[in-house]
């Protein structure tokens, strides 16, 4: 076996220390960014923090030292956790969060349904459906629409729901006045039994929502602000999420003779000037980011999610000229304050499906499409999954009908066999207890 040694040549990209921490920097949470900087200007007298300037738009009193002294954890930012793993479409995830913005301290659901359903351009139908699945959420007896709602979700995630404690639970005020007789008939038992049945009650809590603390307003709050400005888009900064400093030059000891003196200036220096650099590509980014999606989705703010239109990661790092997984830093867990609420920025994003005319057209708007069918059959005569892809054919999309039942199931919505059983039940009939 003959061996030989020879040369060759690679191309090879390496990033430097400066750009991996840019790039960490620009995935920062505003909180762990505000820390980041904190530590690094205690050891750099270099490194002078000013706070953003105030950005047009709503303005959130936010006190970041009252938010990170907190000894118990938000409800608010608990809450908006579990709706980002809970609701993976982003139209149901933009209307769960106006659900969110509704919570009192309790943790129960303070506007009532139609209204929030208004706000979240939403049927009343989907606002029940979304709330089901909100009402799931942890603590148990969170987005409860009262106090017999809020002891009920508990009971009967504890299994112990009986006809009794259920009827008890609708009609509270009587047991408040001690009325045990009329309770009794309600619940079909004697009015012995009443003070065993309501003593059940005190093994949950009335107001879930009081183990944590209560802000109206996010804990943390959105990183941009978009506004309509003379018949267009302004996007903005949140003045919270503004984040620079300054390099102070002056405040390092200059013609010293001292090496360790004039390497620590050097170093220092070179520190300050690298971390504002930083700080300007972070909020450059971010702002050229959300503009983007702004302007490609400006129907979406207009309209709602049915005006969805197909946005990758990859066409916006392309119109930026940037790498996509620097879009994925720059998006990931941003919020941005609209006319319609705070949405996260993912909520732009739609994937394509192809359509039957000359474009493509997203997901969002085609379970748009399912949703808005479904709602407006008739009850007596529901739309099979076949009879909603003809529509859809006719609505220029190309819905195969497996992607139909996944979209309804995506949207907690019942094939047709059920929606007929329910429609033609017999009126006071309780198909839920009958599950039971």
């Amino acid at each position: 076996m003959e061996m030989f040694q020879g040369q060759t040549q690679q191309q090879t990209r390496v990033m430097s220390a400066q750009m991996r921490e840019s790039l960490s920097i620009l995935s920062m949470p505003a909180g762990d960014l505000a820390e980041h900087i904190a530590r690094i200007a205690t050891a750099n007298p270099a490194i002078s923090w000013l706070r953003g300037p105030r950005m047009p738009g709503r303005a959130v009193d936010f006190d970041a030292a009252a938010a990170l002294a907190a000894d118990r954890p938000s409800l608010i930012a608990h809450v908006t956790g579990q709706i980002d793993l809970a609701f993976p479409d982003a139209a149901d995830r933009a209307a769960a969060l106006v659900f969110a913005q509704g919570l009192e301290p309790t943790g129960w659901l303070g506007p009532p349904l139609d209204q929030i359903a208004a706000e979240a351009r939403i049927s009343g139908a989907q606002a029940e459906a979304i709330l089901t699945r909100l009402q799931g959420f942890e603590p148990t007896g969170i987005f409860a629409r009262s106090l017999g709602e809020c002891l009920a979700l508990q009971a009967r995630e504890a299994g112990v729901l009986t006809w009794e404690l259920e009827a008890l639970l609708a009609n509270l005020p009587l047991l408040a006045e001690g009325r045990h007789r009329e309770l009794a008939e309600l619940c079909d038992c004697e009015p012995a039994d009443i003070p065993q049945i309501a003593r059940q009650l005190r093994a949950f809590d009335p107001k879930p929502g009081q183990a944590y603390a209560f802000d109206p307003e996010p804990v943390f709050p959105p990183d941009l602000v978009a506004r309509r400005v003379n018949g267009g888009w302004q996007v903005a900064l949140h003045r919270s999420a503004a984040f620079a400093i300054s390099v102070r030059p002056d405040r390092l000891p200059e013609g010293t003779r001292d090496p360790a003196a004039r390497s620590f200036r050097r170093k220092a220096l070179a520190e300050a000037r690298a971390l504002a650099q930083a700080l300007e590509r972070r909020n450059a980014t971010l702002l050229r980011t959300a503009a983007v999606l702004v302007a490609r989705q400006a129907a979406f703010l207009d309209q709602g999610p049915g005006a969805l239109v197909p946005l990758t990661l990859e066409d916006v790092a392309g119109e930026m000229d940037l790498h996509p997984s620097t879009i994925s830093r720059a998006t990931a867990g941003r919020m941005i304050d609209t006319p319609i609420g705070a949405l996260p920025l993912r909520a732009f994003f739609s994937r394509a499906l192809p359509g039957a005319g000359d474009g493509a057209v997203s997901q969002d708007r085609a379970r748009a499409f399912v949703r808005r069918v479904i709602a407006e059959e008739s009850p007596e005569a529901p739309l099979s999954d076949d009879a909603i892809v003809t529509l859809a054919r006719k609505a220029d999309l190309l819905l195969a009908r497996r992607t139909v039942a996944k979209y309804r199931l995506v949207l907690g919505i019942a094939g047709s066999f059920e929606r007929r059983r329910k429609a033609q039940a017999p009126a006071g009939f309780d198909m839920a207890a009958l599950a039971r």
